[in-house]
């Protein structure tokens, strides 16, 4: 008998909340300053970023992409990475090849990442 229910969170983690914490120093405003930045960041790059997907444009492809990879990387939400890396990459290499699956691959990573967080607060007493 299969023991795990559909609404439970996903087993796999989307956020390493002990790098985010260390990024932090501990301090939990510091890090619920982060996560807002970083939301509100990743709400700017992520328009732009389909944006320039649908113009072509291969500079800012890859602009757009390494910057939200490397925010992420820093925040501890590295499931996002790959599909912005592949972007950039191939942005570099001059094409936009499998672009807006790569896209659709981080947009639901990021709603994922989102809603992982939101947890993860709710869940934490605010200071």
């Amino acid at each position: 008998m299969n023991a795990s229910h559909p609404n439970e969170p996903a087993a796999r983690p989307l956020v390493d909340f002990d790098q985010l914490s260390a990024a932090c120093d501990g301090n939990a405003d510091l890090m619920r300053e982060l996560l807002d930045m970083y939301f509100q960041q990743a709400g700017e790059i992520m328009p732009s970023l389909q944006k320039a997907i649908a113009e072509k444009s291969t500079k800012q492809v890859d602009h757009f992409a390494h910057k939200l990879a490397g925010s992420s990387l820093a925040c501890g939400f590295s499931p996002i990475v790959p599909p912005l890396r592949q972007l950039e990459h191939n942005a570099k290499a001059g094409h936009l090849e499998g672009a807006p699956e790569f896209f659709a691959q981080a947009a639901a990573q990021l709603e994922d990442i989102r809603r992982q967080v939101r947890d993860f607060l709710a869940k934490t007493p605010a200071p």
